[in-house]
């Protein structure tokens, strides 16, 4: 599992965590900053990513809605419709028509 090679998004190919190199105190202001830099751009990216995810959702989700209430509706018409047969009789189909 240690040879692995992890593989990002964009195809990009990083070492694995245990090939990472050990950890040192960041001393120099600046370096501090590119690291805080580098961490908010994957923080925002991430971000992004989850956004676009949760908007798809929506869209499906409100695309269930509507279908959903659409076939109940349709429910409804043919029940009524069974309704309407049942009393008429067998032999007569009612006049009006349901949309």
């Amino acid at each position: 599992m240690n040879e692995q090679i992890n593989t990002t998004q964009s195809g990009q190919q990083s070492t694995p965590p245990a090939a990472a190199a050990p950890r040192r105190a960041i001393t120099n202001p600046r370096e501090v900053a590119a690291v805080v830099m580098a961490r908010m751009n994957q923080v925002n990216s991430k971000k992004d990513e989850l956004a676009i995810a949760i908007h798809g959702m929506v869209d499906v989700t409100q695309q269930l809605a509507r279908v959903y209430g659409e076939q109940l509706l349709v429910i409804e018409q043919l029940r009524r419709r069974v309704k309407a047969l049942e009393a008429g009789g067998a032999g007569t189909v009612p006049t009006t028509t349901v949309q």
